[in-house]
């Protein structure tokens, strides 16, 4: 359900699979869905015209699936659950909402401290109601969250003891021809630099300004040394409750070029990040809709994009008694990306998990019922084979300290 960059992507890679007997491809705007369907001549393939904010429109589809991919804005994700609960069907997303996490919205300033306890209960209420029906909603399996989960929770699974998970992302990939323009969904990556994050330390969430904290961090190469910033990412919210052992410090930081910061200041400036409607001769419009109407669609922006993107998971604790740091990542060109499916690296890292996990239910891999987190739904060790057998290989670096 919802057929951009990402689900292009997701679904290009399901149409090749001999699991997947039927591919249904939902949105609202068809491109999308036409293009994969042109692109793979795949029989397997049917395209549906739906609505993802109508929860019937979502049942329709989910009675006539195994599991619903929900590749569309996070802001449709209890719309989404709702008709698949209705429906019978599997679910599974690649991001969160405020409220589907059960984090009241006051949070998201600076000026309080986060309570996210309520994160665990929000989940646990919503699980027994999956639970009861026997169906599955796996929550943030993308590739950060989701990939960095695992890539983390496969270290920590290894070690007596966790200091700390570092979640980095860094891309070196330069776009020719375009000012102001994101990788992925430009809503999520305005939210990801407006927000005030949320990080862990010392068994309490805590929250920095946005874009306040930075590091220069070594990635792999070709990547090298990049500068970093704390985002808001579900992962230091979901990995201090599921990765099994106490951890004393989460956070998660992006590469992010300066150009695309100093622009988001002067939108901010100006009132132009805003949310809320404004009357504009006597039309009311969302400013910040008019500044993400103004961007390039991702799915489009493919072939003028060069680089390679890293997603990895830095994990340092004890491991057999003495000091060790595990960093786990995975490199993909957005060259390559671009010749395999028509989309920058971005969208295929993304989507390649997601893409991954369908074909483990498809097996009976994955047992679990309920709402769950990657960490307490996947095996850390088959997803990482699988995910380099579909040829993005995850390589890993132990360094004793």
């Amino acid at each position: 359900m919802g057929c951009g960059g990402v689900g292009q992507c997701i679904a290009q890679d399901l149409a090749k699979s001999n699991l997947v007997s039927k591919l249904l491809l939902a949105d609202i705007n068809l491109k999308g869905a036409e293009s994969v369907k042109q692109r793979t001549g795949s029989d397997k393939i049917e395209i549906r015209k739906t609505d993802a904010s109508n929860p019937k429109e979502v049942a329709k589809i989910a009675k006539q699936v195994d599991i619903l991919v929900n590749g569309v804005a996070p802001v449709f994700n209890l719309r989404i659950l709702e008709g698949c609960l209705k429906g019978g069907s599997n679910y599974i997303d690649m991001a969160s909402t405020w409220e589907y996490l059960g984090i009241p919205s006051s949070y998201k300033s600076y000026d309080e401290e986060p309570e996210l306890e309520s994160l665990g209960n929000h989940m646990e209420i919503q699980s027994e109601i999956w639970k009861a029906a026997g169906q599955l909603a796996l929550m943030d399996m993308g590739i950060e969250p989701g990939a960095s989960d695992l890539f983390a929770k496969r270290a920590a699974d290894r070690m007596e003891s966790v200091d700390y998970v570092k979640i980095r992302d860094g891309d070196n990939g330069v776009l020719e021809g375009y000012e102001f323009a994101t990788l992925f969904s430009p809503e999520a990556m305005l939210e990801e630099v407006l927000v005030d994050p949320i990080y862990w330390e010392n068994g309490k969430w805590r929250r920095s300004r946005a874009l306040e904290v930075s590091e220069i961090y070594d990635f792999p190469p070709p990547v090298g040394r990049l500068k970093v910033y704390r985002t808001e990412h579900e992962e230091t919210e979901l990995i201090p409750l599921f990765l099994g052992k106490p951890v004393k410090k989460v956070d998660f930081m992006i590469g992010i070029d300066e150009k695309f910061i100093n622009y988001v200041s002067m939108l901010k400036k100006l009132g132009l990040t805003k949310s809320e409607p404004i009357d504009v001769k006597g039309v009311k419009v969302a400013p910040l809709d008019v500044i993400v109407a103004t961007m390039p669609r991702p799915d489009s922006i493919g072939s003028t994009l060069r680089g390679t993107t890293i997603a990895l998971a830095e994990v340092g604790g004890k491991m057999k008694g003495k000091n060790v740091v595990i960093k786990t990542w995975i490199g993909v060109t957005h060259e390559e990306s671009y010749r395999l499916t028509g989309h920058n690296a971005t969208s295929y890292t993304t989507a390649m998990p997601l893409a991954v996990v369908v074909e483990m239910f498809a097996r009976g891999e994955i047992k679990a019922t309920g709402v769950r987190a990657p960490e307490e739904a996947i095996d850390p060790v088959k997803f990482c084979e699988h995910l380099t057998a579909k040829g993005i290989p995850v390589h890993e670096n132990i360094t004793p300290l």
